[in-house]
């Protein structure tokens, strides 16, 4: 809840792919570089441990981990806006996350509507056209160049987009970019 909140959020208007975002602050409190996403598949999601949402998309989550390895990376915003169904600290979440084998990483607790909202949704929501996330576990899925190539609702399962996924991995490797 500190500072981090009433922080200034980065203007992300010029920014053009994934991996062009200024840092965002993880649950363990280190600076995500959002170049490490870079040749990699990136899913975003909003997460809450209270949710009715919340076994069946950390299951899948694991799965996918499991299939696609290092490939697919998995960016969890723990986010309290829809009922305070996130209200732990992020030590709580991250133990929470990890119980479930989560590998992704786990980032400070975030808003993903409204003005407060994390930069990093204000530049998913602009870049596929959302205006809004819709519930916990809404889920954008990026490809190796670091564009949103889709939004997939809360009520849409991590798996049954798996042959999605699978396609944008297929996708070549930009060996210009690293």
């Amino acid at each position: 809840m500190g500072a981090s909140h009433s922080a200034p959020t980065p203007d992300v208007d010029d920014v053009q792919s994934l991996d062009q975002l200024p840092s965002a602050r993880t649950a363990t409190g280190e600076d995500f570089d959002f170049k490490s996403t870079r040749n990699k598949v990136t899913l975003v999601v909003n997460v809450a441990s209270a949710c009715g949402l919340t076994t069946k998309n950390y299951a899948d989550f694991a799965s996918l981990q499991d299939r696609f390895g290092d490939d697919l990376v998995i960016l969890a915003f723990p986010c309290n806006q829809f009922l305070f169904q996130e209200s732990g600290s992020s030590k709580s979440i991250c133990a929470f996350a990890q119980k479930r084998g989560f590998k992704g990483t786990v980032f400070e607790k975030c808003k993903v509507n409204g003005k407060a909202a994390s930069h990093v949704f204000r530049w998913l929501k602009r870049a596929q056209r959302v205006r809004r996330v819709q519930w916990n576990f809404g889920k954008f899925l990026v490809d190796r160049k670091g564009r949103v190539r889709g939004y997939f609702s809360p009520h849409t399962r991590p798996m049954e987009f798996e042959d999605a996924i699978k396609a944008l991995l297929d996708e070549p490797v930009d060996a210009d970019a690293s």
